[in-house]
């Protein structure tokens, strides 16, 4: 398949553009590291986005106080307590998780083809302003969880990019990581979809993206 006739392409950011598992993973292990704990941390990854799923269906909260929650949740679900200090001290670690190897490149190939790049993120305004310096890449627009009081899978990302660009679904393609909070809620709303299973992941339900690829760089060659 090659979409035709599209002029926005509409990322996540964390999980697709930027390294969030791996991010999560180490922020983890230098908290067990730091405090001895007896922790495998075989999936710890998976075992987090579970908490954090948890987390933000209680209330909005800013994404940095869910990271605060969720790495407390998580712990303790194993049977461990982390002080305010540690688990502010994961929250902090997103400012250093780098952008996948080739994340910039392809986005940089995706401008100078004319598309207008929108990051869509479950995320607080000062979070992404740094995330967005570690891409190096000029967006047209960020949608941020802090801006519309919501975390996808809720659609108040979407409806808010559309609204912000006067745009129609038909010229939005969303690219994302997160079967769950993206293709699922994207594909609902009647949005062009593709998956960026890097972990090779199976899907949950019957819905399907349009396409499916193991990392970004076949994406520029699915655009015409």
């Amino acid at each position: 398949m090659v979409f035709q006739n599209k002029k926005y392409i509409t990322f996540d950011c964390y999980g697709t553009l930027i390294d969030w598992e791996g991010g999560i993973r180490d922020a983890i292990k230098k908290l067990v590291d730091k405090n001895g704990f007896n922790l495998n941390l075989e999936g710890i990854s998976d075992k987090y986005i579970k908490a954090e799923l948890e987390v933000e269906a209680e209330q909005y909260r800013k994404y940095h106080e869910v990271l605060q929650l969720s790495s407390k949740k998580l712990l303790k679900s194993e049977g461990f307590e982390i002080s305010d200090e540690d688990s502010l001290e994961f929250a902090n670690s997103i400012y250093s998780w780098q952008p996948f190897l080739e994340t910039h490149d392809v986005l940089a190939t995706l401008k100078q083809k004319g598309y207008k790049l929108v990051i869509l993120s479950n995320i607080d305004n000062q979070i992404i302003q740094n995330s967005v310096k570690l891409i190096g890449i000029e967006f047209d627009g960020v949608v941020t969880a802090e801006e519309v009081g919501s975390y996808k899978p809720d659609y108040g990302h979407w409806e808010e990019m559309l609204k912000r660009f006067n745009a129609q679904k038909e010229e939005v393609i969303h690219v994302a990581a997160s079967y769950v909070h993206d293709i699922i809620p994207a594909k609902e709303q009647g949005f062009d979809a593709v998956w960026i299973n890097r972990n090779s992941e199976q899907p949950t339900r019957e819905i399907r993206p349009d396409l499916e690829f193991n990392d970004l760089r076949p994406l520029p060659e699915s655009l015409s």
